[in-house]
């Protein structure tokens, strides 16, 4: 899988609604670096990173945090025209792990934390590629993001699926380091409290990339990744195999 090399500032490039899919019509390898706060048990601070590598049709895509304890969601997997098509999902806390395996050969899934598999449904995501598949859907579809419009996505993690259904909740500035950014909010909140809650902030002049994710466990545990720089390869070509 190619890593970020010769990184630059993320551009505000992006490919015209509806141009061809594929996996040049998808940003190159970047990196965003994010300052991390929130809470459990107590206040957090530490520092968050999401990054996104492409090969070909591969990638891999990692969002990653370190505040009292470190923490991982990496999704790798195939693009599939406009869709990213995970084959693995792992969550890891500290030296334990949880993970879905997409088996599409036998067109299932298999979890580790459940003994049980079910069918792989169409265009089914997990919950780190989802927020890549968002910021492609504002770069190709910037039409369906509208003040009160709703984007669903079945989403897989090691627990089952669910669905995520993000309510657009408009457009509003987000402070962050590189400056004050106009961006679109998004929220997911869960059927049950106690499962994983999502919002994310996604800057159309950062290609779509967000610049702040929240997620949320509980009524007050929760992680913030406010973006502190935007790293991008200018051509995916360049990059070596790790």
């Amino acid at each position: 899988m190619s890593q970020p090399r010769a990184a630059q500032p993320v551009a505000a490039s992006a490919p015209r609604p509806g141009a061809p899919g594929g996996a040049d019509a998808w940003p190159p390898p970047t990196r965003l670096d994010y300052a991390l706060t929130g809470y459990y048990r107590g206040p957090l601070h530490g520092n968050g990173e999401l990054e996104w590598r492409r090969q070909g049709p591969r990638y891999e895509l990692r969002l990653s945090g370190s505040a009292l304890i470190d923490f991982s969601y990496t999704s790798t997997g195939s693009i599939a025209g406009d869709w990213l098509a995970p084959d693995d999902y792992v969550e890891q806390v500290l030296l334990r792990s949880k993970s879905v395996h997409f088996d599409r050969a036998a067109g299932r899934l298999r979890f580790s934390a459940i003994g049980s598999t079910m069918p792989i449904a169409a265009h089914l995501l997990d919950s780190a590629s989802v927020f890549m598949q968002l910021a492609q859907d504002l770069r190709t579809r910037p039409e369906s993001f509208q003040p009160g419009a709703h984007l669903r996505f079945q989403v897989a993690r090691p627990s089952g699926t669910t669905t995520w259904d993000f309510l657009v909740a408009g457009r509003t500035q987000v402070a962050t380091r590189l400056g004050p950014l106009q961006a679109w909010h998004l929220v997911y909140e869960p059927p049950a409290q106690d499962d994983l809650g999502a919002e994310v902030w996604l800057a159309a002049s950062l290609q779509g990339l967000p610049v702040q994710i929240r997620l949320r466990h509980g009524r007050d545990d929760y992680l913030l990744f406010t973006l502190r720089r935007a790293l991008q390869q200018s051509s995916p070509e360049a990059a070596a195999g790790r």
